[in-house]
């Protein structure tokens, strides 16, 4: 029996402009969402949380990144002090680097970017999470 998340959980972490910051994430995602019953969701979850704290560290400040848990989502959302918008790299067979916002963009349900009154930026992602019913639905091949 899966019982129902009534209101959101949320995880706020301050990270630091270093290398080591997209590690530091997994694991404290990872932690943060043991009991959230995401599933398989949790690999994007992962994706989008290492890509857009990958993009803030690029700044060389420290950063906060909040993951939250709703009903029917989850919501990832990256603080930086850069108020310049996110943009997409040119795509390249020759790069190995700027394909973030492409990889955001496939895992979410929707994501986005709004200037803050305190100053900076926040990168944000939704990620839907399936219900035990519409799961059930999709794997019998009804959608």
């Amino acid at each position: 029996m899966r019982l129902a998340i009534s209101k959101s959980r949320t995880c706020r972490f301050p990270l630091p402009p270093h290398p080591i910051a997209a590690e530091q994430v997994r694991t404290l995602v990872r932690l943060a969402s043991a009991g959230w019953d995401i599933g398989d969701v949790i690999d994007n979850v992962l994706v989008i949380a290492v890509e857009l704290v990958t993009n803030a560290a690029k700044l060389g400040e420290v950063f906060q990144i909040t993951v939250s848990r709703r009903t029917d989502n989850v919501l990832i959302e990256v603080w930086d002090s850069s108020e310049a918008a996110p943009e997409r790299q040119q795509e390249s067979v020759d790069r190995v680097d700027g394909r973030g916002l492409l990889l955001i963009k496939a895992c979410s349900k929707d994501w986005g970017w709004r200037l803050e009154e305190h100053g900076g930026k926040t990168v944000w992602s939704v990620i839907d999470v399936p219900t035990a019913s519409s799961a059930g639905s999709l794997s019998r091949g009804r959608m």
